[in-house]
């Protein structure tokens, strides 16, 4: 069974805190009828990704959910039609992302990797070690060449039977 790679957008793929564009990343508009976001993308990112789909099923755990496929798919050239997490309630919880119950719901007992910037030992806690990969990212930065290759040395490492 392939491990899931979930991907969340602002922060990994868009660096929304960064006080200027970091090296690699370039400014651009998001527009969907009457609403406009401003993100950062860097263009490497996708073939990144791309290359990281040969060992993952790629999922969006994003705020931005199923527009995620209809806007940010194409800025990074991924696939139109990517699985997504849905988020029926943002409420904060006291320790950890507000995301984890869901992404716990959606994975059930399947190996997955995660990449956001709100994620940490939290959720180290919630999911055995053995499956799952955590990597907080830091909105200021985006992901590096260090995170692509843990993401890569981590699925290369593993051994994931159904």
């Amino acid at each position: 069974m392939r491990p899931l790679l979930l991907l969340d957008f602002d922060g990994p793929l868009n660096p929304h805190r960064a006080e200027q564009a970091p090296p690699g990343y370039q400014p651009r508009e998001v527009v969907e009828g009457e609403k406009t976001w401003r993100v950062l993308i860097n263009p490497r990112h996708g073939a990144e990704l791309a290359a990281l789909a040969g060992r993952f099923d790629l999922v969006w755990a994003t705020s931005w959910e199923h527009g995620a496929n209809r806007l940010l798919s194409p800025l990074l050239g991924l696939p139109s039609d990517l699985p997504t997490i849905l988020w029926p309630d943002r409420t904060s919880v006291r320790r950890g992302s507000w995301k984890t119950p869901y992404v716990a719901d959606w994975v059930g007992g399947r190996p997955f990797a995660w990449v956001d910037d709100e994620v940490g030992e939290a959720e180290n806690v919630r999911f055995p070690a053995a499956h799952q990969l955590i990597r907080p990212v830091d909105a200021r930065v985006g992901l590096t060449d260090a995170d692509f290759a843990a993401l890569r040395a981590w699925a290369a490492g593993k051994s994931f039977a159904g």
